[in-house]
């Protein structure tokens, strides 16, 4: 059996908890037992309790993906080494710090845009989640040029002679640049994209972001060694191959970096199944993404997306829980977790959006031990302050079901102390 000791750094939990001393060294104390089953086990008939859902339709997860499955074991094989139990240099990154990289356009100031979720509740839920200082870095800037445009009158012609040139009668120039610090920023680079004439609607190819943010976690690394990861995160529509209809997000696990889009996620957002840049934004929120089978070209959609009002709090929070499972379940790829096809999880893979809303919030038990021997937190601390976070950014459902598991833990602890 793998020591606790080979955990990567202490959990931030246990700063302020008290230490043992070893000699002049104060080593933080094991939180959670790892071998403790109760901890792991959710109450009964919680989401997290059933089996991952079969495939009813063949573009659903695990119609198209064979996912092998990854138990507690596998996870620590994989991060462990045989002979001594230590962490494989590969994932022990040497800082603990998650940064949160926004990449916004250049032309809108340079701001997060209003109809986003809103980064500073991100930025607490994410530090609860895992147990780790995050920090919002200034953001990175994003511009878009024409090059190349052929005139109006010849754009006319290719477009009738050819199907489909209309829209590629011209490209797209798509530069990034990346923050040095609040005023200054390193020289551009270019991304690779693509844009479609006709709606003026553009997507960034992931790989190629993920290239440039691989370079700049490097670039910082000498001066910044509490760096554990970077997260892209924009507004921005993204694809990975041509015949993609959207990508909400990739990782590299390696270079510790990822990047998603929220773009999709918005609750008024109503798509074609195959095209792209055919998309919109209704008035009422019916929790479907997609036009209905019978109406291809719906009326009534407006072009920009709206920024939701104060008083829509159900939409708000739909939209803000969407983002917080798209961004802890990218951050869970970089601490080596892959695709849970156990139980009903934040970790399981989704084909569509329909199977990624109805997602849980939560992790299943194992993917929790297998986080709580990566971090060293507390569980039963943790849930405690999930349900605290959860109520502060306005998610009254995980809020209730963070306590429910808090209370039943506390019981049982409890329980055992009077058994003693």
């Amino acid at each position: 059996m793998l020591k606790r000791s080979a955990q990567v750094q202490p959990s931030l939990q246990a700063r302020t908890i008290e230490c043992k001393t070893r000699g002049e060294q104060k080593v933080p104390m094991a939180l959670s037992d790892l071998n403790d089953k109760r901890l792991f086990i959710p109450t009964p008939r919680s989401e997290t309790t059933f089996a991952t859902p079969l495939p009813i339709d063949e573009l659903d997860w695990l119609a198209q993906v064979p996912e092998e499955g990854q138990a507690y074991d596998d996870y620590l094989r994989l991060l462990t080494t045989k002979t001594t139990g230590r962490i494989k240099p590969l994932a022990n990154a040497e800082g603990i710090d998650i940064l949160l990289l926004p990449i916004v356009r250049s032309c809108d100031g340079s701001q997060w845009p209003e109809h986003g979720p809103p980064l500073q509740k991100l930025v607490d839920y994410t530090k609860i989640f895992f147990d780790r200082p995050v920090h919002l870095l200034p953001a990175a800037k994003l511009d878009v040029s024409r090059i190349g445009e052929a005139s109006f009158k010849k754009r006319r012609k290719i477009a009738s002679n050819k199907p489909g040139a209309f829209a590629s009668a011209f490209k797209r120039e798509f530069t990034l640049k990346l923050p040095i610090d609040e005023e200054n920023y390193q020289a551009s680079v270019k991304i690779a994209g693509r844009a479609d004439a006709t709606t003026d609607r553009i997507q960034l190819q992931v790989e190629s972001l993920l290239d440039e943010l691989s370079s700049f976690r490097y670039g910082r690394h000498d001066k910044n060694e509490k760096d554990f990861c970077i997260m892209g995160i924009t507004l921005e529509d993204l694809y990975d191959g041509p015949s993609d209809l959207f990508c909400a997000g990739m990782a590299f696990g390696g270079d510790k970096v990822a990047v998603f889009s929220f773009a999709r996620y918005h609750p008024l957002v109503k798509m074609h199944p195959e095209k792209w840049w055919h998309y919109g934004y209704g008035k009422e929120s019916d929790g479907y993404s997609y036009y209905e089978d019978h109406d291809e070209n719906p009326v009534g959609l407006s072009e920009a997306p709206p920024v939701i009002a104060s008083h829509q709090k159900q939409m708000k929070s739909e939209f803000l829980r969407r983002s917080c499972k798209l961004l802890t379940h990218e951050l869970g790829h970089l601490y080596a977790l892959d695709h849970c096809i156990h139980n009903r999880c934040l970790m399981m893979g989704t084909g569509h959006l329909v199977e990624d809303f109805r997602a849980p919030t939560h992790l299943c038990g194992i993917c929790l031990r297998k986080l709580c021997w990566r971090t060293g937190f507390d569980v039963i601390m943790r849930y405690k302050l999930l349900a605290g976070v959860f109520e502060n950014i306005g998610l009254g459902k995980e809020s209730k079901w963070a306590k429910k598991q808090y209370d039943a833990l506390k019981n049982t602890e409890r329980c055992n102390h009077r058994n003693r």
